[in-house]
């Protein structure tokens, strides 16, 4: 994946012309036909509109698939026949329409934060959502052990690992399971060469900082000129070869088939152990990061670990996606694994279309993107979407553009997050199920950072 100038986007209340952007009708049209299913007639809706349907459906929350499909396309089409033309695409065919339009859309002059020394920052994660207890869904779907006791779980689950673009919050790629399947599996086939911008950094947590993951990575990251920072666990073993000006090691790192136990090989890294106060006196945390920077000179140990820090913007697309967008925490409204992927991919081409929105808020009154409230510019572009859809043979052109310039204004005032003051909250559980303490009065304090570079 190679874009050099991203595509400059502009706020818009017409959700044909948006999703046009996104997803285009030759594009749809090529993939349909060459791995759609088996043709058996003139269909009612096309492919291209039952998917523009699809995503519309995701963004507006309320109302069931048939009542959009009308009031995007003019097309009455029951319910259950939806059903059956869902069933009949699959989901493998929406991951590929995934695969060819998502594409970062930060620019390095606009979205300073979202770079770093030139580096488009990336980040890696997994997060799962609940399936119903369908019998179609409880025949298919496996469900995972509890983590406490031996009870039966309450809904299976639907794991996906996704490729998010950070400071915009973009998604750029996700890989779907529900056969139990470890995030490692899915992190395998989501980070190939066409999912990962070219010159790039990834960030990752200490899930995927794995040897035997980096051994498949690596060749990946250095073939589009991109390059990882990721937390490791504290008992990987390694081979120290060099110590830095900085503080940091060049080492070896050996690399075990975990299917075999045998070694296939050695990757080379750069090994950074920091800890971590929030107080002067505090209790420290250590971290230890592994990246495939080299140069401590260019790229300092300090800076590093300040910079892992961003990776936790990956959890707030999360919560955006399922909270805001989604809006039933967690819980899919589809019958079978396949819609359920469905319409996860479908939430996907959405929160692309709202990340678009957002850049268009920030960058007109001229602050980061992320300042831009994801709900309120959600809650606005559907509305607008909405009338612009009912009321098309009634509003002209020019009327359309001022009123879209007149709501761009109006968020340009009232979706603007002021800035916030860095904050540490006390870690803790009310009611903990692990190691953290019980927490009975929640504290938050004014944040401030003692870092230093422990390297052995």
């Amino acid at each position: 994946m190679s874009i050099t100038n991203p595509p400059q986007t502009s706020f818009t209340g017409d959700f044909q012309q948006a999703f046009t952007g996104l997803v285009s009708l030759l594009c749809c049209e090529r993939i349909f036909a060459s791995h759609g299913p088996r043709r058996g007639g003139t269909p009612k809706l096309t492919a291209w509109q039952w998917l523009m349907a699809r995503v519309y459906h995701a963004m507006a929350m309320t109302g069931t698939f048939s009542a959009h499909v009308k009031q995007i396309t003019n097309i009455s089409i029951s319910d259950s026949a939806l059903s059956q033309r869902g069933q009949s695409i699959g989901w493998q065919l929406l991951a590929k329409v995934l695969g060819e339009v998502l594409r970062p859309l930060a620019d390095a002059v606009l979205h300073p934060n979202a770079f770093y020394h030139g580096l488009r920052l990336i980040a890696l994660d997994g997060t799962r959502f609940n399936l119903r207890n369908t019998e179609a869904i409880n025949s298919e779907a496996v469900k995972a052990a509890c983590s406490k006791g031996n009870g039966q779980p309450a809904f299976a689950n639907l794991l996906a690992v996704v490729l998010v673009e950070l400071g915009l919050h973009q998604p750029l790629g996700a890989a779907l399971g529900w056969c139990n399947e470890g995030e490692i599996t899915l992190a395998r086939q989501l980070c190939n060469a066409k999912s990962i911008p070219t010159g790039s950094l990834l960030l990752a947590d200490r899930l995927y900082g794995s040897p035997w993951l980096l051994w498949d990575l690596l060749p990946v990251l250095q073939a589009c000129g991109s390059a990882c920072l990721l937390r490791v666990k504290s008992n990987i073993k390694v081979v120290r070869e060099k110590r830095l000006a900085d503080g940091s090691w060049l080492v070896s790192i050996p690399v075990v088939d975990p299917t075999t136990r045998r070694k296939v090989g050695t990757i080379r890294m750069r090994e950074i152990f920091a800890d971590l106060r929030t107080e002067k006196d505090g209790p420290v945390l250590r971290i230890r990061l592994w990246t495939s920077l080299m140069d401590a000179a260019a790229h300092p140990a300090m800076e590093l670990v300040e910079l892992y820090a961003s990776r936790w913007e990956e959890e707030l697309f999360f919560r955006e996606l399922k909270c805001h967008l989604h809006g039933h925490n967690g819980l899919l409204d589809s019958g079978t694994p396949d819609t359920a992927a469905q319409e996860v991919m479908a939430l996907m081409l959405a929160a692309s279309l709202i990340a678009s929105q957002r850049m268009a808020v920030a960058d007109a009154v001229g602050v980061e993107v992320l300042r831009v409230r994801f709900a309120l510019v959600h809650q606005i572009t559907v509305a607008l979407c909405q009338v612009f859809e009912i009321g098309h043979d009634l509003i002209g052109a020019e009327q359309r553009v001022e009123w879209t310039r007149r709501v761009l204004a109006q968020l340009t005032e009232t979706a603007i997050i002021p800035k916030r003051k860095p904050r540490s909250c006390q870690r803790a559980l009310r009611q903990p199920v692990k190691d953290w303490p019980k927490m009975k009065n929640a504290t938050s304090l004014p944040l401030t950072k003692f870092i230093t570079i422990s390297n052995p």
